[in-house]
């Protein structure tokens, strides 16, 4: 938790920007005294020390004497870090602390290494790319920037071709949608992040806004998913960070005005997010006894520390009489941590109405991500280091998921694309 979670499955790379971001995962030098005390802190200091006063091994490129930068030494250091622990440079952080608050810059696709072709894995909500109405799973063919247009046999071509695209100026993107092709134009801008969505059997409702104004939630007929009956609602979540708690406020709200009872909380590709954000959204799932606040998971630090993170305050609709909840693979971190509170509290909500789509491997599970990372600003410099610093635990304090994940019962481990029509059939009975 923190954020991203992220799985094998899960390496995305994101044409939002054109920088691409080294991840680092620790760094030398004078930096480690800020990190590590006594004698490791000398011992290390000594390390780097001698290695830039006496190594010498040349370039075979350039012919000279190679000298090491911080990330070089950074790179030396990965094996002793998790794959969730990261170093960065202050541009990089100041990068990382604009994103979690929902700010954005570029034209909002996003791709998964492991591909073969240019299928979009998501579409960041109120980007350019979203508006213009490019949907995931859409395969990218062609583009077309300053009338010169070129094919895409791979991510990399698409993604390079996207980063050459100036602010402001027009690209088309021309997309296999399901066995049709169809053509949308938009611009790379800044916008705010969208993360919840809304549907009924009647309306949409999608959070909005030209460049960085202030997100609406704007309503419109339902087109695309079908199959909801006339007392259910469908709200899906994508990231627990920046302004997703508001959103799920306003989406909940909407639900109650529309007098839904029964509602499909999707958190299929939603791999978490910052614990705080999940104490509030939180908030509108889980109850105490007399309908008090109460834990949603109790962390534990390497000192045997505990914390607990509760629900903010009581907010859930009385109205709701049962909730079905979807997640795949890419189910992580901080939505873990909400199914597991959901269960355990069971207002509306059991594990005979979780429905988990199956791996390209035939099963059905979540990530199993049950760590925490917390991230430390060197006030001096601007850098910034984030560490795996505790495991996670549901609100009875023993159990966790790390490792494991969820897994439904036999009759909800449903093929991909199929979950929605399963939670339909669970909430007509």
């Amino acid at each position: 938790m923190k954020k991203k979670s992220t799985s094998k499955n899960l390496k995305i790379k994101i044409a939002i920007s054109v920088a691409i971001i080294m991840i680092l995962s620790f760094f030398g030098g004078y930096f480690t005294h800020y990190l590590i005390k006594g004698r490791d802190a000398s011992t290390a200091s000594w390390i780097v020390s001698v290695i830039e006063n006496n190594y010498c091994v040349y370039d075979e490129e350039t012919g000279k004497v190679k000298e090491f930068t911080a990330e070089d030494y950074a790179e030396a250091l990965t094996t002793l870090l998790d794959k969730y622990s990261t170093y960065y440079t202050p541009e990089e952080y100041s990068d990382v602390i604009s994103t979690s608050k929902g700010n954005n810059y570029g034209v909002g696709l996003a791709f998964l290494t492991t591909q073969t072709d240019c299928e979009i894995f998501k579409v960041i909500g109120n980007s350019p790319a979203d508006k213009a109405g490019l949907k995931k799973g859409d395969v990218v063919k062609r583009g077309t920037y300053k009338n010169v247009e070129q094919s895409f046999s791979d991510c990399e071509k698409l993604l390079e071709f996207l980063g050459a695209c100036e602010e402001g100026q027009s690209v088309t993107l021309i997309v296999d949608r399901k066995g049709i092709e169809k053509e949308f134009t938009f611009k790379k801008e800044v916008f705010i992040t969208s993360y919840v969505t809304y549907y009924d059997s009647e309306i949409s409702g999608k959070f909005h806004s030209q460049g960085m104004k202030k997100l609406e939630l704007v309503t419109a007929p339902n087109e695309d998913v079908t199959g909801l009956a006339s007392d259910t609602a469908y709200i899906s979540l994508v990231q627990f960070e920046g302004g997703a708690p508001e959103q799920i406020e306003k989406a909940m709200a909407l639900m109650k005005e529309r007098g839904r009872t029964k509602l499909i909380f999707d958190l299929r590709d939603n791999g978490g997010g910052y614990m705080t954000k999940l104490s509030e959204i939180s908030s509108h799932f889980v109850y105490g006894d007399n309908g008090k606040n109460c834990a949603v998971a109790i962390v534990k630090d390497k000192k045997e520390k505990f914390d607990v993170y509760n629900s903010t305050k009581n907010l859930f609709n009385e109205q709701i009489t049962e909730i079905a909840v979807l997640a795949n693979e890419n189910t992580a971190s901080a939505s873990e941590c909400l199914i597991g509170a959901m269960l355990y509290y069971g207002r509306a909500f059991n594990k005979e109405n979780l429905i988990i789509e199956k791996n390209s491997d035939g099963v059905a599970k979540t990530y199993g991500k049950g760590i925490m990372q917390t991230t430390f600003l060197n006030i001096y410099t601007g850098e910034a280091l984030k560490l795996t610093t505790a495991y996670v635990f549901q609100p009875d304090g023993k159990t966790t998921i790390h490792g494991k994940g969820f897994t439904p019962i036999a009759s909800n481990a449903v093929e991909k694309g199929t979950a929605i029509s399963r939670a339909n059939e669970l909430l007509a009975n």
